[in-house]
């Protein structure tokens, strides 16, 4: 099990997809360590739901955390969660002001700025988990407009661009502290943040689980990290896994 107190780097110049890479290479890494797969490019990067995510060459991180945790770790669901907190937290010490997109999505502006795919494989008598994490941090407007959904870059957003290499290691050594923490004590020390910096709370949203979407109003999360969903019927419903979209459709729920 990864006692996480050192990042073994493997860094690719053009790569099918980092997560791909770790999935077909798992066995090969230290379970015992973390890993930190890189590249400068991505040709077959994939998002949530099997999305192309929009990797250019050099303009952003394109990078995949793989660690091992026992099987029945009661904190699996929150690692993505807890990733995309550290970014935001990172984000925050150089003087943005980023938003969560429950689960594990950045924003800046409402705009998406950083996306994470979580997936697991087995590895003998443990769980690795494998977290890809893109972050757009110096693509341009032009390249911005060909993803699918409003997006931004720490270089459009602040006006001047970023050493990738830092912004990275600042997240991933916030990461090693949070992922320390969330072992031994689970979501709660982190509720409070997360919710301060929740987007779409309050408002109606609509969630997709990749098989139906469910409508009602963002009411937070609670101290397991799970989503609080209120229905059109005043039920109060709890989500672990999905993805929330905002929608306009509010009189129903008024």
């Amino acid at each position: 099990m990864c006692n996480c107190k050192k990042i073994y780097y493997i860094r690719f110049d053009t790569i099918d997809s980092t997560n791909s890479w770790v999935k077909r290479n798992a066995d090969v890494l230290d379970p015992s360590q973390l890993s930190c797969i890189t590249a400068q490019e991505q040709i077959a990067g994939r998002g949530r739901w099997g999305r192309t995510w929009v990797s250019p060459r050099k303009h952003n991180i394109y990078a995949s955390l793989f660690l091992c945790i026992s099987p029945n770790s009661p904190f699996l669901g929150n690692m993505g969660q807890i990733l995309a907190l550290s970014c935001a937290q990172s984000l925050q010490e150089r003087g943005f002001s980023p938003q969560l997109k429950w689960p594990n999505d950045i924003l800046l502006d409402q705009k998406k700025l950083a996306g994470i795919l979580c997936e697991t494989v087995p590895i003998k008598n443990l769980l690795g988990v494998i977290m890809g994490i893109g972050i757009n941090v110096n693509m341009p407007k032009d390249l911005l407009d060909m993803i699918d959904q409003p997006a931004i870059s720490l270089a459009q957003q602040s006006g001047h661009p970023w050493k990738i290499e830092d912004i990275l290691d600042a997240l991933l050594h916030k990461f090693l502290a949070n992922f320390e923490l969330l072992q031994t004590d689970g979501f709660v020390p982190f509720h409070s943040t997360f919710e301060q910096l929740l987007a779409y709370k309050g408002e109606v949203v609509s969630i997709f689980d990749g098989y139906k979407t469910i409508e009602g109003i963002c009411k937070g999360v609670d101290e397991k990290g799970y989503l609080k969903l209120q229905t059109a019927l005043q039920q109060e419903l709890l989500l672990l896994h999905g993805e929330i979209l905002p929608t306009s459709v509010r009189g129903m729920y008024a």
